[in-house]
């Protein structure tokens, strides 16, 4: 059997659809609205970690040319102490060489006069002999440092990069032309590189 609907009840109806379409649109809109503010905060957020990273990006290469900088001063200040500690011990041998050229002129002025008088006192003997030791405790203080000495002999062949030549001498038969004929002064090598050429006097003329 049919029911009659009344015109209250019809208003009641329709006034209940209109309320739930707009309670719809309005979730609808409020929901629209929660993701605009969220994507909102999210771009402001992403803008924010894209400055960060820039920054980050900024500092890192600063850093490493810091660092890079840093590395060159450590190597020229370890480049330079280097060379101030090659010059120093340069300046030393060279000085020291001069105290034994002094030395071993004494020393074979002593041994030349121990030859001649086989009969001195022990006290002179000893003297003699102290300055043979002094000599020889020269020569390891050198060789410490690096210093040894370049091996020159009369009649071999004069060589330019490690002898001076100082005057010449006429050849014979024995001493060839452009020969060592006699040592003057002993040259010496530091760590491989020459450090004074031996002075030598050199055979000229057949």
């Amino acid at each position: 059997m049919l029911r009659r609907i009344g015109p209250a009840a019809i208003l009641c109806r329709g006034s209940f659809f209109a309320t739930r379409r707009r309670c719809a649109t309005s979730k609808k809109d409020g929901d629209s609205s929660a993701a605009n503010t969220i994507k909102s905060k999210y771009d402001v957020l992403l803008k924010e970690l894209e400055e960060q990273n820039k920054l980050v990006a900024e500092l890192t290469t600063e850093s490493l040319y810091k660092a890079a900088a840093c590395e060159n001063l450590r190597k020229e200040m370890r480049e330079a102490k280097k060379i101030a500690e090659s010059q120093a011990t340069e300046s030393f041998a060279k000085d020291m060489l001069e105290v034994l050229d002094a030395l071993q002129v004494v020393a074979r002025q002593a041994e030349e006069y121990l030859r001649q008088n086989t009969s001195l006192p022990p006290s002179q003997v000893s003297i003699l002999a102290g300055i043979k030791l002094t000599e020889e405790f020269a020569i390891k203080a050198l060789k410490r440092y690096g210093v040894s000495k370049i091996c020159t002999a009369v009649g071999h062949p004069f060589d330019g990069k490690l002898e001076e030549k100082l005057y010449s001498v006429p050849s014979t038969v024995e001493l060839k032309d452009g020969s060592v004929a006699e040592v003057v002064k002993s040259g010496y090598l530091l760590n491989g590189s020459v450090l004074r050429k031996a002075q030598v006097a050199v055979s000229e003329g057949l």
